[in-house]
């Protein structure tokens, strides 16, 4: 096993992926995104013990998340909306691809160079096939998620998107043949 750090992600993450959301509008896509003025985080002693509880079970109610942190349940609200307009905490939808059109996914190991790193990233954010993009620390510095409706795509994607940016010096390909859970904790079987 080896571990590597996300420095800073391109696509993905709270911004969703356009290959899930372009059955919306631009209109309808901003009505779903919070209207509040983001604010700082700031950890309480009972937050680690709440986001445990959320990642044990990412559907409990006030009252389980209320007994699990050993707070009131309008604390919790309070806690989560902290943490909600503050970024620290998002809400996601696990959708398979497959449904969207999307059967053939991979994740992409780019080695590039350093100063084209923020434009490689940009551009891969750019492209409504992918998922999922973030600069890393290991022998690749950027690393994508792609969905694609085939394998003409892939290599389509792969050969002109990623082949025509400068910078890109080589690309690992890892189709991912099943996937049991994308986020977060998985669940003993």
């Amino acid at each position: 096993m080896t571990a590597y750090r996300l420095l800073g992600r391109f696509a993905g993450g709270p911004a969703g992926w356009s290959g899930r959301s372009s059955a919306l509008s631009p209109s309808e896509a901003a009505a779903l995104l919070p209207s509040a003025t983001p604010t700082t985080y700031r950890p309480e002693p009972g937050d680690p013990a709440l986001l445990a509880a959320l990642a044990h079970d990412d559907r409990a109610d006030m009252s389980t998340l209320s007994a699990a942190s050993g707070r009131s349940e309008s604390t919790v609200r309070r806690r989560l909306e902290a943490m909600r307009t503050s970024g620290a905490l998002y809400f996601d939808v696990e959708v398979d691809a497959a449904l969207l059109g999307y059967p053939l996914t991979a994740i992409l190991w780019l080695t590039v160079a350093p100063s084209a790193l923020e434009s490689v990233g940009q551009a891969l954010a750019s492209h409504p096939q992918v998922a999922f993009a973030a600069a890393t620390t290991g022998p690749s510095n950027l690393v994508a998620n792609v969905g694609c409706r085939d394998d003409a795509a892939l290599y389509s994607s792969l050969a002109d998107d990623l082949g025509g940016l400068p910078g890109v010096r080589q690309v690992e390909t890892a189709p991912m043949i099943r996937t049991l859970k994308r986020f977060g904790t998985v669940p003993p079987v």
